[in-house]
């Protein structure tokens, strides 16, 4: 009797089976029906502010509805993008997440609410764009080679600046000081211009910060550029070397993805994932882009989640070996 029993369960398990594949699938292709909003963790007219815009324009033609951007800054991108977190997995609420929102913060923010893996699907990489040494025009050394004789000259005098504890630019500082043996003392800052303002003065040492707010001082020859960060050079800099090249394996890579919550379903974030690519290989919205310094840099799904995770374990040992803290 046992086995007569089975038989009809078995069927019974295989139809709601079925059945849930088809509801989901008939909802992925009624997708989307409504606005979708687009949170950028970060304040209006930052890099990932700009981005976030131009692809909700792109995605608006494309998807024959409104992309809708706000903003929700606060705790180095965590308060927005937990909001996304916890926001329902149907494909209506997406974050501009980075390197800060989720790479960094997990390492440096002990009661981070979100878990930057386990909590979102990843969706679409939109860009990268370098991180900048830069120091005063005024400081006698041309090349990072020249500062690095000069650093461990002048031992703890030497001060490198960031945009706050636990940013990017306290870990690359910070990074720095790992592979170089240096003792740089880290002086934290409330933003980036003011820091690199008083790296101009020559208050502080040196800075590693992303690279269009520290452009105009740049060309106005207040602050001079070292080395980038990425592996390959800045269209926007082709004659300042990266660090690789300068002789230091140092590589940080500012990036901003999309992401939706986790169990948003896959017809949904691999059509996100589409749409997104064909607009990164336009060649007018790269020309859109570039005054920012970023390139676009299309992945798949999958490329993008091995990134995030590789991103996480690798500024995870900086802040644990270095004893960076957001508090």
């Amino acid at each position: 009797m046992g086995r007569h029993v089975m038989k009809p369960i078995k069927f019974l398990a295989g139809a709601l089976a079925i059945a849930a594949l088809t509801v989901s699938t008939a909802f992925a292709q009624a997708w989307p029906s409504k606005p979708i909003r687009l949170i950028v963790p970060s304040a209006a007219g930052s890099a990932p502010d700009i981005l976030s815009r131009l692809v909700a324009s792109e995605l608006n033609k494309r998807l024959g509805q409104s992309v809708i951007v706000e903003n929700k800054p606060g705790a180095g991108g965590s308060l927005g993008s937990d909001w996304v977190a916890k926001s329902a997995p149907d494909g209506y609420t997406l974050v501009m997440g980075n390197i800060g929102s989720h790479a960094m913060n997990v390492s440096v923010y002990p009661k981070l609410p979100y878990d930057p893996v386990k909590d979102f699907e990843p969706v679409a990489m939109v860009a990268v764009t370098p991180s900048l040494m830069t120091v005063s025009a005024a400081l006698p050394v041309h090349s990072l080679k020249e500062f690095l004789d000069y650093a461990r000259q002048h031992g703890e005098q030497v001060t490198f600046a960031s945009g706050g504890n636990g940013s990017s630019s306290h870990l690359a500082g910070e990074y720095l000081n790992l592979l170089t043996g240096l003792k740089m003392r880290h002086v934290p800052y409330k933003d980036v211009p003011q820091a690199l303002g008083d790296v101009a003065a020559q208050r502080v040492s040196m800075m590693i910060s992303n690279l269009p707010p520290a452009m105009s001082l740049v060309r106005a020859g207040k602050l001079r550029p070292l080395a980038v960060t990425t592996r390959n050079r800045s269209r926007i800099l082709p004659d300042v070397p990266t660090m690789i090249e300068s002789g230091v394996d140092l590589e940080q890579t500012v990036w901003f993805a999309l992401f939706a919550p986790a169990h948003t379903p896959q017809d949904i974030v691999a059509r996100l994932n589409r749409e997104v690519g064909e607009i990164l290989a336009d060649p007018a919205f790269r020309d859109k882009i570039s005054p920012t310094g970023a390139e676009p840099t299309p992945m798949t799904v999958a490329e993008l989640k091995a990134f995030v995770i590789a991103e996480v374990a690798k500024w995870s040992k900086v802040a644990r070996e270095s004893g960076a803290r957001a508090e």
